[in-house]
């Protein structure tokens, strides 16, 4: 039974905490693995189908980005993230220090968070970069797998990002927080 099935009848309740979520979890009432998101206390469903261009951009940009890290970084992929008691998003890949723990790690903590849209570049833009820029994730990007663009989001101040830039393929984006990371799309392997 997943979790929405679960919800439906009743035997979760419609908000949660994301500490209730880990104990669901632990107790097999949830199952790992089931894709979905906590935001602001309510179980969003994610797709569970990735497609192609989705996962072809999401294996170029690990493998760029754990080629170009120091061992101290960890590149973390599709790792729950805690933003705060009742939020815990699943983004494409996060790096943080890897002595961190994801159940530890905040969003100033996190050095960089990249979502890979295929078919939710909308629910990226207008859902996520709020939320991660409220929790202070101070670097967020947006790969258009499709496009072939980066949408950059930096310096979170007020709930939102105050500086946003978006580059072609052809443009070099250098993470601000990890200088080592510098992609081209139309480059990457």
């Amino acid at each position: 039974m997943t979790v929405f099935q679960n919800i439906q009848r009743g035997l979760i309740p419609a908000r949660l905490t994301v500490e209730e979520v880990y104990a669901l979890t632990e107790s097999g009432v949830l199952r790992e693995g089931e894709r979905f998101e906590l935001i602001d206390g309510e179980i969003v469903p994610m797709a569970a189908a990735k497609y192609s261009h989705h996962e072809r951009m999401k294996s170029r940009l690990v493998r760029a980005f754990n080629l170009s890290v120091a061992r101290d970084i960890g590149v973390f992929i599709e790792s729950s993230v805690t933003l705060d008691g009742s939020t815990l998003t699943e983004p494409d890949i996060a790096l943080w220090p890897a002595h961190r723990d994801s159940e530890d790690v905040r969003g100033p903590e996190l050095l960089l968070v990249v979502e890979i849209a295929a078919s939710s570049i909308g629910y990226d833009l207008r859902v996520k970069a709020p939320l991660y820029g409220a929790h202070g994730v101070r670097e967020y990007w947006v790969v258009d797998a499709v496009r072939q663009t980066i949408r950059v989001h930096r310096a979170p101040a007020g709930g939102s990002y105050t500086d946003v830039a978006e580059y072609e393929a052809h443009d070099p984006v250098t993470a601000s927080l990890l200088p080592g990371i510098s992609v081209r799309l139309d480059s990457l392997d």
